[in-house]
């Protein structure tokens, strides 16, 4: 186990203006007083995602808003009656949108055993596109909603609220299984040594529980990359100075994490890799930087964070990339 030291000469980071979220790896995500989204629809993994909101809102005064969005793809709309529609909510469906915004609450006061009265918001249209564009509306620095395993046909037509999410966001996603009922204790945090993977380990620190272990992996490439024993040792010395960088990194916060080195075989890929050893070691959370891909790109090499959002064994967060 590393327990690395604090470290006084790190470099100030940069925060969004926005959004508060931090720009650089160095800088822990800050929940105090800032905006959260929480989107349901009243599946289990929304009702454990509810439960986590109201933790975080306990740990760290989190401010909590509710998103709810009826789906119009289901019954296709043409794009003026949309717009009349919406008009007439606004006009007229102040009485009907109070009476769901209560029903909303009513739930999730049963969820999280307490009396709820986060803002809620009613949306119409695709879901994905509408909790990104609340999010941003709000100056949210996290999106929490359910997970759920994802399968072909989901994708052939396209349900895949969590995933798209989490590909058009500019703030950390946690996608929350049903099994989860607490601020998450164990996380498994991809390591990769970029910038990324180090703010996406101070993101998964602000959303668990005051003894959280942290384990951090690095996944070795297949064998076959590394043509000889002088370019493997090489390698790995290199992986061993990266992870103590990390530790020097983290210093400042009082991290303490455990290591890994993972193998994974041919034919299996990086994320394969992370869950089976997530499931060895009982994590509750994996977290991992995403690296936004080209729909091509995606097709050809695959996505470590489409992967683990689509097998949904676990509560996944992930975390933009800057500028993202």
């Amino acid at each position: 186990m590393l327990n690395s030291s604090s470290d006084s000469a790190t470099t100030a980071s940069r925060v969004d203006e926005a959004t508060g979220a931090s720009t650089q790896p160095h800088r822990r995500l800050d929940l105090a007083g800032r905006a959260v989204l929480l989107a349901t629809d009243g599946s289990p993994g929304a009702v454990a995602a509810a439960r986590v909101a109201y933790a975080l809102a306990t740990k760290h005064h989190a401010k909590v808003n509710v998103v709810s969005v009826v789906d119009t793809r289901s019954a296709p709309i043409p794009p003026p009656l949309d717009a009349a529609i919406a008009l007439g909510d606004v006009v007229g469906g102040e009485t009907i949108h109070k009476e769901q915004e209560q029903a909303i609450r009513a739930e999730l006061s049963g969820a999280t055993g307490s009396s709820i009265d986060w803002p809620v918001r009613i949306m119409l249209g695709t879901p994905a596109t509408s909790i990104v564009k609340e999010a941003r509306h709000l100056g949210a620095v996290l999106i929490i909603l359910g997970l759920r395993r994802h399968g072909r046909l989901d994708r052939v037509v396209n349900d895949e609220t969590t995933l798209n999410v989490m590909r058009n966001a500019s703030c950390p996603v946690l996608g929350a299984v049903a099994e989860l009922s607490e601020l998450p204790g164990r996380v498994l945090s991809a390591m990769d040594f970029s910038d990324g993977s180090l703010i996406a380990v101070r993101s998964a620190m602000a959303v668990v529980c005051d003894d959280a272990k942290l384990v951090l992996a690095y996944v070795r490439p297949m064998s076959g990359f590394l043509v000889d024993e002088g370019e493997a040792r090489i390698h790995d010395m290199g992986v061993e100075a990266g992870f103590t960088k990390v530790a020097h990194e983290l210093g400042q916060d009082g991290v303490t994490f455990d290591h890994v080195v993972l193998h994974h075989a041919p034919g299996e890929s990086i994320a394969c890799a992370l869950l089976d050893y997530a499931d060895e070691i009982g994590s509750d959370l994996i977290a991992a930087g995403s690296v936004r891909h080209s729909r091509l790109d995606r097709w050809m090499v695959g996505s470590v964070s489409t992967e683990l959002v689509r097998d949904g064994r676990r509560s996944v967060l992930i975390v933009p990339p800057r500028g993202g």
